[in-house]
């Protein structure tokens, strides 16, 4: 009896332990998430951030992780306004960037054009957020997975071997 109980604890370690080391190691993957090209949208993500009239929806199209492009959709904007942006090229700013680069981006707003400029900054960085979020889950998700697991199996075993 002492034996099976032992060999119970052996088994739910050894399973931790292969949990543990399973969310470690999706840690080092991080970059092949990213392969690939993808189109990314904001309006749905960034209902709440506004420029001067109202939401300015981007597409961001990424390749190989990178921001590659980002086109200005159909708004609401005063055209002027855009076009100071577009002058600028603000959105160039984030060209070729990762994800986490782009969030972490200081970026000053067009004179001028301050609350177009603030929401598109605002907008890609949201959407980054988001997408690397999506890409990159935590890893420590599956490690609290295996020591619930761990846990529920231990428990199971434990009133296995007390009925026999």
């Amino acid at each position: 009896m002492k034996t099976i109980k032992i060999l119970n604890y052996i088994f739910v370690a050894a399973l931790g332990f292969f949990a543990v080391m399973f969310g470690i190691n999706r840690l080092g993957d991080k970059q092949s998430q990213f392969a690939g090209d993808t189109t990314l949208y904001t309006e749905e993500y960034c209902q709440d951030i506004i420029g001067f009239n109202d939401i300015i929806p981007l597409e961001i199209n990424m390749i190989n992780g990178k921001i590659a492009n980002i086109n200005i959709l159909d708004n609401k904007e005063t055209p002027r306004f855009l076009q100071k942006v577009t002058d600028a090229k603000l959105v160039e700013n984030f060209y070729g960037l990762t994800p986490k680069e782009a969030i972490n981006l200081e970026i000053d707003a067009v004179s001028g054009a301050t609350y177009s400029s603030n929401a598109i900054i605002q907008s890609v960085k949201t959407r980054m957020e988001v997408y690397d979020k999506e890409a990159n889950p935590s890893p420590w998700t599956w490690q609290l997975f295996g020591i619930i697991g761990c846990a529920i199996v231990l428990i199971v075993l434990s009133i296995l071997g007390r009925r026999f």
